[in-house]
């Protein structure tokens, strides 16, 4: 499993950035963060760095009008009607969207989906929009990969685990090269506590990889290190709340809001606020949040030099810089030549993260809202139900899937 970007605002230079510390550095353009002429120009750079651009066309909710999105070629917002009404709407969509993949010389097609709230008729709709879509694009779209979105509403992935073995089994049957998916989260919860939320994920990932087809999930935190056990390719994931987790940020109000720094220490799988590092420092405990060789990077050098952490130049910046590439360091580690490997380092990760947030709050520093303390065992649970259901198969397939 790799790690790709997720880009959102502000993430150009970033993505840079990163892009010349990384062996190989993929990243998925968001057109709500975009403009057009933007797309074209930044392309370029992206080129000359190195880094491979997917375009994702965001027709996650075809009324909504962000003003950056409203200015490319196939927005349209009776996309959702014209799917189900209008001839050859599919085809018109496809051939704008190739446009800019040509721009951007992109070598996989994300094929849109929309995020349709869960009801009785929700597959009959998804089944026939995708199907339409898939078809079109194996006719219109040459030397691209093609990749469906599979965009999930959070009641579906809470219901019977015999809705995700439908998905698996319809999605088997479409000629396409690899899905990406973009699971709606739980009651729009950043780590999400609901156990057969991340469970049914995971068997979703299980059963599509399974396929020997290409699995990327967009819009993830470290909570989906986990899905490392299911041997996808790539989870992508950024900087700000809004590109790891998915939500609607797609309306025209929704600005980043900046409020606190966050730094994250990976061995509790935890983000902390820099005043709890400050109790840290008080403490006498923060050398102990300092990451492994493996996982230290210098962009947190300020925090541990020896002084009280807010009072150092640590700022938003390289607490993204941090947090990316100390993920992207994680997801090699959960990667393991077996599936036996690959479970024995999920659940080291798991038990250790466990361990560090016990001995901290212990010493007075919490993570508060991004503590994966009631995280572990929602994790667990689904590494093990993995196993029961998938496991002989992910070992037995492991090498060549």
């Amino acid at each position: 499993m790799d790690l790709y970007l997720q880009f959102g605002y502000g993430m150009k230079n970033l993505t840079i950035d990163l892009s010349k510390e990384w062996e190989n550095t993929n990243v998925i353009l968001s057109p709500r963060d975009i403009t057009p002429k933007q797309l074209e120009k930044w392309s370029k750079e992206f080129s000359k760095a190195n880094v491979n651009c997917m375009f994702d066309p965001q027709c996650y909710f075809p009324k909504c009008d962000h003003k950056n999105l409203i200015q490319y070629g196939y927005w349209d917002n009776s996309l959702n009607t014209n799917l189900n009404t209008v001839d050859d709407s599919e085809t018109i969509l496809i051939r704008k969207i190739n446009v800019y993949n040509g721009m951007i010389n992109s070598d996989k097609f994300i094929i849109p989906g929309i995020m349709r709230k869960y009801s009785s008729e929700w597959f009959s709709q998804w089944k026939s929009n995708c199907s339409k879509l898939s078809d079109v694009t194996r006719k219109v779209v040459k030397n691209r990969k093609s990749i469906l979105t599979l965009a999930l509403p959070s009641d579906l992935l809470c219901q019977d685990e015999s809705n995700i073995e439908q998905i698996i089994e319809t999605s088997s049957k479409w000629d396409v090269d690899g899905y990406y998916i973009i699971a709606e989260p739980y009651n729009g919860q950043y780590l999400v506590d609901n156990p057969v939320w991340i469970s049914n994920l995971m068997q979703l990932c299980a059963g599509l990889k399974l396929q020997n087809r290409e699995v990327i999930v967009g819009y993830a935190n470290q909570q989906l290190l986990s899905l490392s056990a299911t041997k996808i390719d790539a989870i992508a994931s950024g900087t700000y709340l809004n590109v790891r987790k998915f939500s609607n940020k797609f309306e025209q109000l929704d600005d980043i809001k900046r409020k606190s720094v966050w730094f994250y220490y990976p061995h509790a799988l935890s983000e902390y606020k820099i005043p709890f590092l400050d109790v840290a420092y008080n403490n006498g405990i923060l050398t102990e949040m300092k990451p492994d060789v493996e996982l230290d990077n210098s962009y947190i050098s300020l925090i541990f030099s020896g002084i009280l952490p807010s009072s150092t130049a640590f700022n938003e910046n390289l607490a993204f810089k941090h947090y990316l590439q100390t993920l992207k360091k994680q997801v090699a580690l959960c990667s393991r030549d077996t599936f036996k490997d690959t479970i024995a380092a999920n659940e080291m990760l798991l038990n250790t993260a466990e361990r560090r947030i016990e001995f901290l709050e212990k010493n007075g520093v919490y993570a508060q809202a991004r503590s994966f303390k009631d995280i572990v065992d929602v994790n667990r649970s689904a590494l093990q139900r993995l196993q029961k259901t998938r496991g002989f198969m992910l070992e037995h397939s492991w090498g060549y899937i």
